[in-house]
């Protein structure tokens, strides 16, 4: 007579069937991470592209004497809501401050400069 032990052997394939569920579980937890911060990184650069194409074209009308006073406004941009303040400094001789505000939903992506008119 032989004695067979296959409790023996089904305990083991229950053992390794939990350590890959575990192994799996952990792969798929840090590729959902990993997605999560790739778009909220997106949505960061979008932002910063945003901001700074609007700095640029703020920047080059002030040079070309096209604003020449205090200013503040609120548009929307592909869902982005951006403010642009620019105030005259009163302390130099055509001199103004630009800040660029880009905005959505709690993210905030803020860009000052200063520009001399010529």
């Amino acid at each position: 007579m032989k004695n067979k032990n296959d409790g023996f052997t089904s305990i083991e394939c229950v053992v390794s069937l939990s350590i890959i569920c575990i192994l799996v579980y952990m792969v798929s937890v840090s590729l959902y991470n990993n997605y999560f911060v790739l778009n909220n990184n997106i949505s960061k650069i979008e932002m910063t592209n945003i901001a700074k194409s609007t700095l640029d074209y703020i920047k080059d009308s002030i040079r070309n004497n096209n604003i020449s006073s205090n200013y503040n406004d609120i548009e929307t941009i592909n869902n982005y809501e951006v403010k642009k303040i620019i105030e005259k400094d009163e302390y130099y001789y055509k001199c103004y401050k630009v800040v660029i505000e880009v905005r959505k939903n709690e993210q905030i992506r803020r860009l000052e400069s200063y520009v001399l008119q010529q």
